[in-house]
């Protein structure tokens, strides 16, 4: 049932950005762009009235049918706007170029700029119709996403991935889980930096028993959107513990969030560890991960240096 619902939001989505994209084109593409989908010509003609290129004359109908048009793009966006809140992705830019028109075929340009969280992107496709006595088959025949996602190797493998594929739909909806998994990241990781941050030279005024509980041992060389969380022992030299926290994207689109302790130790306290706490460490925290979630097992790390 979840599945169904969200094929048809997702084919909801696509036809609103579809006429989203057309109404902002030229004036003559707008009008061979709706006139395919009404009957007859009052959709053209309500297009030239608004745009001053029919006579006045014409009467209370052309004044219904401008009303009308008005209607229907007021309710797209509408539409549109409570799509965004379901899937989270913003359309900033719309544009569509007719490349070739023919009675039974018809291929369009389209450019769709937009975000999903900090994640921007752009999208550049081909659509080809080809009218088949009654059925319109519409498939997507060349695909180009550009996105800055140098940072993160594993999705811009899959976005290479669906380019060759051209699967549109499957970009979508990857997006948004991933950047999901991404605000999951950002918030644990800006949530001690904070901590450090209240914990320095800023007017915060914190309570004696969070410094107590939050020391000041954490740094994020990448900032709190990166990938690594460093933790150093105020109180022996050379001691450091990394978070890495990585998500992994493969090419269907399923993603899984990987996070691994990583130790750094001299050699004088790998040699005092008798009981292979430093050596087991990794291990352990894969099992605090199980038990206590990702944010609590990262602040029980912290304590455990501090000591």
């Amino acid at each position: 049932m979840k599945k169904n619902l969200e094929n048809v939001y997702e084919a909801q989505i696509k036809a609103l950005q579809e006429e989203i994209a057309a109404l902002q084109c030229q004036q003559d593409k707008n009008e061979r762009e709706i006139a395919m989908n009404l009957a007859g010509g009052r959709m053209q003609d309500a297009l030239l009235i608004m745009t001053g290129h029919q006579e006045k004359e014409m009467g209370k109908s052309q004044r219904h049918i401008t009303a009308h048009l008005k209607t229907e793009i007021m309710e797209m966006e509408e539409d549109l706007i409570r799509q965004t809140k379901i899937n989270g992705i913003v359309l900033v830019n719309c544009s569509v170029k007719t490349v070739e028109k023919g009675n039974k075929k018809m291929v369009q340009q389209h450019r769709l700029t937009g975000h999903c969280s900090f994640l921007d992107f752009q999208v550049e496709f081909e659509l080809t119709d080809v009218q088949e006595d009654t059925t319109l088959v519409r498939t997507i025949t060349d695909l180009n996403i550009v996105m800055d996602s140098t940072e993160f190797k594993d999705f811009g493998n899959f976005v290479s991935g669906v380019e060759d594929k051209r699967d549109l739909l499957l970009f979508f909806r990857t997006l948004r889980r991933f950047s999901d998994r991404c605000e999951d990241r950002r918030r644990t990781f800006q949530h001690f930096q904070r901590w450090r941050q209240a914990l320095g030279d800023g007017p915060e005024v914190i309570s004696a028993q969070t410094e107590e509980k939050y020391p000041c041992v954490v740094s994020l060389p990448g900032g709190c959107r990166a990938e690594v969380m460093q933790i150093k022992s105020p109180k022996l030299a050379g001691c450091a513990l990394t978070i890495y926290w990585s998500i992994e994207v493969t090419n269907e689109g399923d993603i899984t969030p990987k996070i691994d302790l990583l130790t750094k130790m001299p050699e004088k306290v790998l040699e005092m560890d008798s009981r292979k706490v430093i050596e087991n460490a990794p291990d352990s925290f894969q099992s605090l991960l199980r038990i206590l979630g990702a944010e609590a097992s990262i602040d029980t790390v912290i304590q455990s240096v501090d000591v």
